[in-house]
């Protein structure tokens, strides 16, 4: 009999022993898969209109970004990240009130938009206002009405904040700045425009980057951190600018897209720690190209890569586990919708220390 009671024994042991195994299996099995999700996302920006002369114009360049959407749906991505300059907005619109102008924004994204593909966009300056404070003062004829600038920001919202869109930015940028996860990866927004120009909510930052969990870490805005071609940028204030730039190599980013100059460059800046950081000026999806000398400002820190400024078009970024692969999807032909693939680079996720 006691022979009996201890084979029961060892199968119920065995029998539990099998069961935290499997689970254990099955956990660790579900990590890995987690580790290695392939998924992708796109960037694109400076939307807006170039001809200036046109009445009642829709202050977007129509059959680039319609281009750009397109091409964009065809390639799936899960989420569209925008730096900014939707709409010429409250400079040289025509007489295009700013309803229409995101109305018009929004019909020419609808290939994106049929697919389900979320879009996640921050303000550029024409979507928030004119320049204060490094450029000379605007002629009197081209200066906002009174009011106009809050009912810009309130058009913007209407059309761009939509119901995924976190409302978790610092008090006075709700919708504009945000921050949020998708699979493997942490991605902030920042408006630039709406306390300081010029500036980012530094402390709203720093309290969400040691928040961060994920491998992958993807911050965006409108203006370049390092002067490139526009005057107006976030080096206007450099020890601002150098506290932001530790702060994304500290956390483990990897990468800071933005806008605003109208060509495309991909340039290495290593942070004061000695931490790889990439910016990508995202050539516009619309906006008129602007030539550059390809140096820039602060030359002996900044290692220009790669540049180009004859070809609107866009960003594809895949993520493939803690890998990361950029390429610079250009419309060499938009007569007969031609892409070409132009500049490539490659990076791997600065993993988060443990908690």
């Amino acid at each position: 009999m006691k022979d009996i009671m201890k084979s029961k024994y060892r199968i119920i042991a065995l029998l539990c022993l099998s069961f935290f195994i499997t689970i254990d299996l099955t956990g660790t099995n579900r990590i890995a898969a987690e580790q290695h999700t392939v998924w992708k996302f796109a960037v694109i920006g400076d939307t807006q209109g170039d001809n200036s002369e046109q009445k009642n114009r829709s202050c977007i360049n129509d059959q680039i970004l319609k281009s750009v959407a397109a091409d964009i749906a065809a390639e799936r991505p899960d989420i569209v990240l925008v730096s900014g300059d939707l709409v010429n907005g409250w400079f040289r619109n025509g007489g295009t009130g700013f309803a229409l102008q995101y109305a018009n924004w929004k019909k020419a994204m609808k290939p994106v938009f049929s697919t389900g593909i979320k879009v996640f966009a921050v303000r550029g300056n024409h979507d928030s206002g004119p320049e204060r404070v490094v450029l000379p003062p605007l002629p009197s004829h081209f200066e906002p009405l009174p009011g106009s600038l809050a009912l810009l920001e309130k058009e913007y919202k209407n059309a761009v904040i939509g119901k995924y869109i976190p409302i978790n930015g610092p008090e006075k940028e709700k919708g504009l700045t945000y921050s949020f996860v998708h699979k493997n990866a942490c991605i902030i927004g920042l408006d630039q425009y709406a306390g300081e120009q010029h500036k980012v909510s530094q402390e709203w930052l720093d309290q969400q980057l040691s928040k961060n969990t994920q491998n992958h870490l993807f911050i965006f805005g409108h203006e370049p951190a390092f002067e490139a071609g526009h005057r107006d940028n976030l080096s206007f204030y450099p020890e601002q600018r150098n506290r932001f730039w530790d702060s994304i190599g500290k956390a483990g980013g990897k990468i800071y897209f933005c806008g605003h100059d109208h060509f495309y460059n991909r340039a290495l800046i290593y942070d004061s720690n000695g931490n790889p950081v990439w910016q990508i000026i995202g050539a516009p999806a619309g906006g008129k190209l602007r030539k550059w000398s390809g140096t820039y400002k602060e030359s002996g820190r900044v290692k220009c890569e790669y540049y180009n400024s004859d070809y609107h078009g866009y960003i594809l970024v895949t993520v493939d586990g803690t890998k990361v692969k950029v390429e610079w999807r250009a419309l060499t032909d938009a007569s007969t919708n031609k892409w070409q693939v132009l500049d490539t680079f490659t990076c791997s996720a600065g993993l988060v220390p443990a908690q």
